[in-house]
């Protein structure tokens, strides 16, 4: 049972095996958010840097395709042939993995797509002898933005926009049917939920009701978008962020008496759209950038709110 791994790379020219094209920015950001946190995690105390039971480490590609002392853990582009693939999902008897307890059906689901798609494993520099990975400069998150194609779906004319492509083929994936279309009271109440947090008054969902204009949604979204409460609704998930408090809660708990202009500074760059590279240069560095004017100097100045606000120890005795 265990040979069956060993044929297939004999049988395979090393290139064959090791060589790896150029990743495609989805497989990279598959690994990185789906694989990489998950070998980490179940894998690597055992076989990574710092351990190796079995000769094996799972920590770079190399390693898994030249395996240990049962042979290659993964044969690219063959799950049923890959030794990491059995062992997860506990085929043998003497060869189950994890040995304390079982990888979710989801977990050995992205194992298995990520070895069909041949393995990608970005490499990375190591920062601790745990094997945690530091910043990988091939990490998804630093990959340049691009339109990526559209997914093949089963039923074509359900989705109205470019989205609902990726929406309907990870429901098609998990078996999942679209929700049903809900009705225009429903709607209007759900849209102002979203946007405002609030529920609409009733004058509002009668208008909406009584709009039979094609575009009546879109109407419906931009004025709830244009709305100062927009800003209000959205503004505080940012404040959670950024751990906004009128105090500094902690040792001595001090007032910030000027802690509300940064939490207008956020409610009003939501408001006016502010591009998001912008908002938070402002917020990092707003004091170093060139302003236009002295209100354009004080928005930045409050924006490096930011640094400060929240839970802080003043009584910091290293200077």
């Amino acid at each position: 049972m265990q040979v069956l791994p060993v044929i297939v790379c004999l049988l395979l020219a090393p290139g064959d095996v090791l060589a790896e094209s150029r990743p495609t920015t989805e497989q990279v950001r598959f690994f990185e958010s789906s694989i990489r946190p998950l070998l980490v995690e179940h894998c690597q105390k055992c076989h990574g840097p710092a351990k190796q039971f079995n000769g094996l480490r799972v920590d770079s590609r190399e390693a898994l395709v030249r395996g240990g002392d049962l042979g290659a853990a993964i044969v690219p582009g063959q799950p049923e042939a890959s030794l990491l693939i059995r062992a997860v999902r506990r085929i043998d008897d003497d060869l189950k993995m994890p040995p304390e307890s079982k990888l979710t059906e989801r977990q050995v689901a992205d194992l298995v797509k990520w070895v069909e798609m041949g393995a990608t494993f970005p490499a990375n520099a190591v920062a601790a002898s745990d094997g945690r990975p530091s910043r990988d400069p091939n990490h998804w998150a630093f990959q340049p933005a691009a339109l990526p194609s559209l997914p093949e779906v089963g039923d074509r004319l359900w989705s109205q926009t470019a989205i609902d492509h990726f929406v309907l083929a990870k429901l098609e994936v998990e078996k999942i049917g679209p929700a049903a279309t809900a009705d225009r009271r429903t709607l209007v109440r759900r849209v102002t939920f979203d946007l405002h947090g609030l529920p609409p008054m009733p004058d509002e969902i009668q208008a909406f009701l009584a709009d039979d204009r094609p575009d009546a949604l879109e109407r419906l979204v931009d004025r709830l978008l244009a709305a100062p409460a927009y800003g209000e609704r959205w503004g505080r998930h940012w404040l959670d962020v950024a751990r906004y408090a009128d105090s500094n809660g902690l040792d001595e708990n001090v007032a910030h008496g000027n802690a509300w202009r940064y939490r207008d500074y956020v409610v009003s760059s939501l408001n006016r759209d502010k591009p998001f590279d912008l908002f938070l240069t402002e917020q990092l560095a707003g004091d170093l950038l060139p302003a236009n004017d002295q209100q354009q100097r004080h928005e930045q100045l409050i924006a490096t709110g930011f640094l400060a606000i929240g839970p802080k120890v003043l009584a910091e005795v290293d200077e």
